[in-house]
């Protein structure tokens, strides 16, 4: 490619000079007034001259630029394509090593049906700790490649800060990886994330969040009664089995100060397009909550000020309505209206209840 640029860069030099001398001619001819009068013939040929001189001049910096251009980009393709192969390489390797992560939890299962009741209490725990450290390994794989990035995260929870101003003591129930512990710390307030999962608590405390590895309600009975000023979590409940869910509420309703906000956020299973692309993607969702069923809870619970909170709906999936010039406009559109209400409604919504 050097080669090609530097024998491009010599026939534009060549063309300049022509077009320089053919300016020369020009300009000689043009002192003379005489010459005007007698030679026209001889000035059209010269500007005809002029102008192919021109021209060539032209093309061949324009062939020079793309030679430039064509050399750049195919540097920058080929250190793309570099680095691409080796994303390529790192993500044959995460995969086979999760691969790994899965038959040594199958393995650890037989094993530890084996030896039920016949190894000795400190190995068959060890074993127990064991396989509890793989499992959520690939449950946090999992949650990266389906739910979003912490940036992603963060984004759809920001919406929620304005609803804690003011209240210091607040806690996340299943705060995963921390997105909204870390908004909460940026904003001066104080937190404490629960969650099950070793490594997302790992990312969590890597951010330097405050976090516990501990049951939601274990940990709720543990604490003084209204000892908080907040309770989120997004995305956790539908994990809960439906006792085990009211009773978290109700413990959350006496942990809370007077004021304090409860609020819980899930899948919307009022809308076909999140159930069928969210909810039934994640095999660990247990129950989808209908959002009058949540409030009920709440309600009954103690909570006041109970009101459902919708996200905003899926963009670019609605059907669309016919013009209103076809004489079948007005009932066609109003049955779009009535199908993408039932197809595409909010794909979340969360459930808000204040202490009285």
């Amino acid at each position: 490619m050097r080669r090609v640029i530097e024998d491009l860069i010599e026939r534009r030099k060549n063309r300049q000079d022509e077009l320089k001398t053919s300016l020369n001619g020009l300009a000689e001819a043009l002192e003379k007034r005489s010459f005007l009068k007698k030679n026209r013939r001889k000035i059209r040929e010269g500007f005809a001259c002029f102008q192919d001189a021109l021209e060539a001049y032209v093309s061949a910096q324009d062939k020079e630029w793309d030679a430039y251009a064509n050399n750049h980009a195919t540097t920058v393709f080929k250190s793309l394509q570099w680095k691409i192969e080796k994303l390529e390489a790192e993500y044959s390797n995460l995969k086979t090593l999760l691969i790994h992560f899965a038959q040594l939890e199958n393995k650890l299962d037989r094993l530890l049906e084996t030896l039920d009741g016949k190894a000795a209490p400190e190995t068959a725990a060890e074993l127990y700790s064991i396989k509890e450290q793989l499992s959520p390994i690939q449950y946090a794989d999992f949650e990266k490649r389906f739910r979003g990035s912490s940036e992603e995260i963060s984004g759809r929870l920001e919406k929620y800060l304005s609803l804690f101003s003011g209240r210091q003591e607040i806690l996340d129930i299943g705060c995963g990886r921390g997105e909204f512990l870390a908004l909460l710390k940026s904003n001066g307030q104080q937190s404490l994330g629960l969650d099950l999962s070793d490594s997302m608590l790992e990312e969590a405390r890597a951010k330097g969040l405050n976090c516990l590895k501990t049951d939601a309600l274990h940990f709720l009975k543990s604490r003084p009664g209204a000892s908080l000023d907040g309770i989120f979590s997004s995305q956790v409940i539908e994990h809960f089995q439906p006792d085990y869910l009211r009773r978290v509420i109700s413990e959350c309703f006496r942990v809370l100060r007077p004021q304090g906000v409860l609020l819980l956020e899930t899948i919307n299973p009022l809308s076909v397009f999140a159930l069928s692309r969210i909810y039934f993607l994640d095999p660990t969702h247990r129950n989808p909550l209908h959002p009058e069923y949540m409030r009920y809870l709440l309600e009954n619970s103690g909570f006041s000020a109970v009101e459902i909170i919708y996200s905003a709906e899926p963009e670019g999936e609605k059907l669309e309505e016919i013009g209103p010039s076809d004489p079948l406009a007005r009932p066609i559109n109003s049955n779009v209206d009535r199908l993408n209400q039932l197809l595409f409604s909010p794909c979340e919504y969360a459930v808000k209840g204040v202490r009285p």
